[in-house]
């Protein structure tokens, strides 16, 4: 299982350690974005900072409408104890955790400030 909490703002945050290839971790705390249907965003500075290594460009249309174009970059998460490979998006200037980084989780939230937020794996 992994835990959270909310913040004062009511968003369900989790704490995630990210890797980049050369090694470099930093530890995150992310905004469960329910709408957002990849892994993770991050900042420019914060990609270049874990020295991540751009994959491929996307293309989003984010909540106001606009089309925005963005690199995607290979990372690993620490997640459930090991490490797991995923795919950044290097848009925004938010830490956000999407759907695809709960796929095959249950996500309980307890909605109000310092409530738990915990991701449990479905059997």
């Amino acid at each position: 299982m992994i835990r959270g909490t909310v913040n004062s703002r009511r968003e369900a945050i989790l704490n995630l350690r990210v890797r980049g290839p050369g090694g470099v971790v930093m530890d995150f705390d992310a905004v469960i974005d329910t709408g957002f249907s990849a892994s993770l965003t991050l900042p420019a500075a914060t990609i270049a900072a874990l020295g991540l290594v751009r994959q491929s460009t996307s293309r989003a249309v984010l909540a106001d409408g606009t089309v925005r174009y963005f690199g995607m970059f290979a990372a690993e998460v620490e997640w459930e104890g090991s490490w797991r490979a995923v795919l950044v998006s290097g848009v925004g200037d938010e830490v956000l955790a999407g759907m695809g980084l709960l796929a095959d989780h249950e996500l309980r939230v307890a909605v109000r400030p310092g409530g738990a937020v915990e991701v449990v794996a479905i059997p």
